[in-house]
C-alpha cells in the first residue's frame, strides 16, 4: 500500500471523527467546529469521510450551503489527487 492510500485512509478517518465530534458538540450546545475545517480537510482528500459522517451521524443533512462547499471541495480534491497520482 503506497503512502497516498495510507494518507487518504487517515485523512478520511479524521474527517469522519471530526463530523462525529461536531455532532456531539451541537447536541451539547458547546463550541462547534468551523465549516472551514471541513472544507479544508475535504480538499486534502477527506471528503469521503465528511460525506459518510453526514449519513452516519445524520449531521448537516439539511444545510445546503455546507453540502455545496463539500461538493466543491471534493471536486478540487479529485483534481489534486489525479495530478498527484499521474505524476508518479
Amino acid at each position: 500500500m503506497n503512502s497516498l492510500w495510507i494518507f487518504l485512509l487517515l485523512v478520511n478517518a479524521a474527517s469522519l471523527a471530526l463530523m462525529g465530534f461536531d455532532k456531539l458538540s451541537a447536541e451539547a450546545k458547546s463550541e462547534r467546529v468551523p465549516e472551514l475545517w471541513f472544507f479544508l480537510i475535504s480538499v486534502a482528500g477527506g471528503f469521503m469521510g465528511v460525506v459518510l459522517g453526514v449519513f452516519v451521524f445524520h449531521h448537516k443533512v439539511s444545510k445546503r450551503s455546507f453540502q455545496l462547499k463539500i461538493g466543491v471541495a471534493a471536486i478540487l480534491a479529485i483534481v489534486i489527487l489525479f495530478f498527484l497520482a499521474r505524476g508518479r
